[in-house]
């Protein structure tokens, strides 16, 4: 068992970054339906690594998936915890509660998150286009879908400064603890020789980046999409 916890180091990352987004769960009631929501929403995400493998990074998967079908297990547990803990960090840090600002039923919520899909196609495909590295081009992807999003509700623009650095806080905790039980994990599966080639606290300077932008845009993706705002409980 041991050993192949050491052989999947990707697994153990995954397991690590679902813990959060499980406490918050647990703790906050009020919470959950966003937890949902959002573990369901980044799903389809966790589909793109065959962008990311093995140029980016190449840790080993499971049952070899990524060779077979281009993503893992690992892949799909690693967005729902990011999605999780990300979507809602904010809210449950400083005490907020999502309030309706004027309610719209759910054929309503499915068009604003198909919207926000569509942009993040089109952007997708800007980026491959383009032959921007896709670690730098997903970072562009998530800012650039936040301004979209600004662009109709300035009010959301705090909140997402601050859950992008509460969110950064804890992706990079949670990175040093993989540090700590693969000491030369980010040096021999992540080809950082090919990027900046710049860490902080022993993370690359692109996780850090990803990890910022990933809660910037997950802290306002579910109040946009359900058109309400944050509120003290």
């Amino acid at each position: 068992m041991l050993q192949f916890l050491i052989d999947h180091n990707f697994l153990v990352l995954s397991l690590l970054f679902i813990m959060p987004g499980i406490a918050i769960w647990l703790l906050r009631k009020d919470l959950r339906e966003p937890i949902f929501l959002m573990s369901v929403a980044s799903i389809p995400f966790a589909f793109t690594e065959y962008l990311f493998y093995p140029n980016y990074w190449e840790p080993k998967f499971l049952w070899n998936l990524i060779d077979k079908i281009g993503f893992g297990l690992e892949d799909i547990i690693f967005v729902i915890g990011l999605a999780s803990f990300s979507s809602t960090v904010y809210a449950f840090i400083f005490q907020f509660k999502y309030h309706p600002r004027e309610k719209i039923n759910r054929i309503r919520q499915i068009q604003r998150i198909s919207l926000l899909f569509i942009i993040v196609l089109i952007l997708l495909l800007s980026v491959l286009y383009f032959k921007i590295p896709i670690i730098y081009g997903s970072i562009i992807i998530m800012i650039g879908l936040s301004l979209f999003i600004f662009n109709q509700r300035r009010d959301l623009i705090s909140p997402a400064i601050w859950g992008g650095c509460l969110t950064c806080l804890i992706y990079t905790i949670l990175c040093v603890v993989l540090i700590i039980i693969y000491p030369r994990i980010f040096t021999i599966t992540w080809h950082t020789d090919k990027f900046l080639n710049l860490y902080f606290f022993g993370l690359p300077f692109e996780e850090l980046l990803y990890g910022y932008s990933s809660g910037f845009i997950a802290t306002i993706f579910y109040p946009y999409a359900t058109n309400s705002y944050f509120i003290k409980k």
